[in-house]
Parts: C-alpha cells; structure tokens; sequence
C-alpha cells in the first residue's frame, strides 16, 4: 500500500538525490583546475572551453575568476555537508522502514559505496587544492 508516509520518504529521498547531485557537480567543478585548457570535461573549465569554444585568453579568465570564488565555495560546502548528511540519515532510516531484510542489505551496499565514492571524491579535491 502506498500511502502519505512512503510519499513523503520518496520525496524526501528525491529532494536529497537532487541536493546530493547539484552539490557534487559543484565540487566536482572545482576539482582539478590546474589541468590544462579544456583537457578535462569533468572540470567546469574544461566543459565550458569544449561546449562554448573558448579561446585560450577566455578559458585563462574563466579558470582566475572559479579560482577567485573557489574559497567561498568550499566554505558553503563545509556549512551545508553536515545538514545533507543529516537530512541524508534520516531519509536512509526511513527507507530502511519499507524493505524487506534482503532489501535492506542490498541498500546498505549502495549507501557504502556511495559514501566511498564521496570519500574518494573529498580527497582528490584536497590533492588538487593542495597542487594550486
């Protein structure tokens, strides 16, 4: 049966998705800048020089201006990581609450391996802060 509590858990667990989503690409952009013009599309440098065509002059501006706001940006990300791990805790309970026990050792999997992925992500962003 699906009823208002299951809605709300899936809503929940969306909304957190999009977060999650929105706030990697985020960092996944600041990762990396020092890589060469456009060598990189996982770099925001790098996609907008490959989609928009831009000239060496106009990717350098692009790269000084991410690397001006780069310390604004970590800054938000230390502020909101902890209230999406949070929000990301309390939607994983709540999952939890509509699976079967197999289901629920399948999810967990997942969730290692995503925190794992996070993990591995946070330290190559700290390689690279450390390169720049």
């Amino acid at each position: 049966m699906f009823n208002k509590s299951k809605a709300w858990a899936i809503g929940l667990l969306v909304a957190v998705a999009v977060v999650g989503l929105v706030a990697g690409a985020a960092l996944q952009s600041w990762i990396g800048f020092g890589r060469g013009r456009g060598a990189d599309r996982n770099t925001y440098s790098g996609y907008l020089t490959a989609e928009l065509k831009l000239s060496k002059t106009q990717h350098d501006s692009v790269v000084a201006i991410l690397r001006k706001y780069r310390p604004r940006m970590r800054a938000a990300m230390q502020v909101v990581r902890p209230q999406l791990d949070s929000i990301r805790a309390l939607v994983s309970d709540e999952v939890r609450t509509v699976l079967t026990p197999a289901q629920r050792e399948s999810y967990q999997r997942l969730l290692d391996r995503d925190r794992a992925e996070r993990a591995r992500a946070d330290s190559t962003a700290a390689a690279q802060a450390k390169k720049t």
